[in-house]
């Protein structure tokens, strides 16, 4: 028998996979609704019937173009409306008017109603990437993403997009970030490789299926699969992610890079990995991490330690860090303390997509410590280097050439 307080019509307004159901025309979880229907005793039935009537006249009154995507702007403001139009008409006391029974409870649904539900109502014929993003073909300039079946999608400056797949998954994209979160529906999702690519001069952001929140730094591959109910959470990563997992003792959070390999349960922790990188380092800022190499070796780290691994040797390294140093470019912030030119210019290529000519190697060793924002244009920092150092510069064709004078 069905829960009279859990499932009375505002709940069910308010339950995704019932939302999904209606929507569908009673496709989806078809067996699972009816056997719940077939249940009810006679006062639920009509409680049931009234919130399948709201949701299918509620969906006739916006359905003016079934083809464009309705966003969640969209649709909060459709209910708003609803709201003002209910309450002005209402409100006037020189004639009597009569509303419908199901309009009484379509005001509520601003309230009651889910809106990750609502996302999938107005948009049930286009719960798919192909249908909501511009496919592309593989390059190094755009924000990519690569679905399970091989094929790329541009992520375009002005995206914001957001549905429910079959599977249950509410995906919402942006030009900042995109997000999978589950829906009351999707109690078991399929294991799909999905993949991302941040270009040069962009951060993107990631929320992963189970909650974990991902920051990807400029020039960052990730491969990750959306299911809850793998053994384990994988993740390969080439470039640089700041990671916050959720946590979860059944079943471990694991990042491959090209040497190290991470394990966490749930944590903070920083992994940089970029292919022209000599090594590959993870920094951890809370919790606990086990890390290993290609030959076995494990160790565990402590919060405020940096774990390094060079390419062309198999020992792990570890060091006490500066924390706000290794994670300040999730705040647009680049913080060097006696830190040489070299390694400086390294992280200047990804932030501004240029390259360096230094015509003097002795440029090279140089030190500084300082703070630089990326909102900062290029020359901010070059005209830093040519009024303490001496070091002057020219830009040709997105190339910077460092001199002496």
């Amino acid at each position: 028998m069905l829960n009279t307080e859990k499932n009375n019509i505002n709940n069910l307004l308010n339950d995704d996979g019932f939302i999904a159901w209606v929507a569908s025309g009673q496709k989806i979880n078809n067996e699972y609704w009816t056997n719940i229907e077939a249940e009810l005793n006679s006062s639920e039935k009509s409680e049931f019937n009234k919130a399948v009537i709201i949701l299918k006249k509620l969906r006739a009154l916006h359905i003016d173009d079934e083809k464009s995507i309705k966003s969640e702007v969209f649709i909060k403001e459709q209910y708003e409306k609803l709201i003002t139009d209910y309450n002005t008409v209402s409100t006037k006391k020189s004639k009597v008017i009569k509303f419908n029974p199901w309009m009484k409870y379509a005001a509520l649904l601003v309230v009651f109603l889910s809106i990750t539900g609502l996302v999938f109502f107005f948009n049930i014929a286009n719960n798919t990437f192909e249908a909501n993003l511009a496919e592309a073909s593989f390059n190094t300039t755009d924000l990519l993403i690569q679905t399970p079946d091989k094929n790329y999608y541009k992520i375009s400056d002005d995206e914001n997009k957001s549905w429910i797949n079959e599977d249950g998954v509410l995906i919402t994209v942006s030009n900042q970030a995109i997000s999978f979160l589950p829906t009351s529906t999707a109690k078991s999702t399929k294991n799909l490789e999905y993949k991302i690519f941040v270009p040069k001069e962009k951060k993107y952001h990631l929320t992963l299926i189970d909650s974990t929140s991902v920051e990807l730094n400029s020039n960052t591959t990730i491969g990750f699969t959306n299911s809850l109910s793998t053994k384990q959470r994988e993740i390969n990563l080439v470039g640089e992610a700041f990671f916050e997992v959720a946590h979860d003792k059944n079943r471990p959070f694991v990042v491959y890079s090209s040497d190290l390999k991470i394990e966490v349960l749930g944590t903070e922790f920083n992994v940089s990995n970029y292919k022209n990188n000599e090594y590959t380092s993870t920094t951890l800022i809370a919790g606990s991490i086990n890390v290993s190499n290609q030959q076995g070796e494990h160790l565990i780290i402590k919060p405020g330690n940096k774990a390094t691994l060079l390419h062309n040797q198999g020992d792990i390294m570890v060091e006490k860090v500066n924390v706000q140093q290794e994670v300040s470019w999730t705040n647009n912030r680049m913080i060097f303390e006696n830190e040489t030119l070299e390694n400086i210019i390294k992280r200047l290529k990804k932030w501004y997509d240029v390259e360096f000519i230094l015509t003097d190697e002795n440029i090279r060793q140089y030190k500084f410590t300082g703070t630089l924002k990326k909102e900062n244009e290029l020359t901010h920092f070059l005209q830093m280097l040519k009024y303490t150092k001496g070091i002057n510069y020219e830009i040709k064709e997105g190339n910077v050439s460092l001199f002496f004078e």
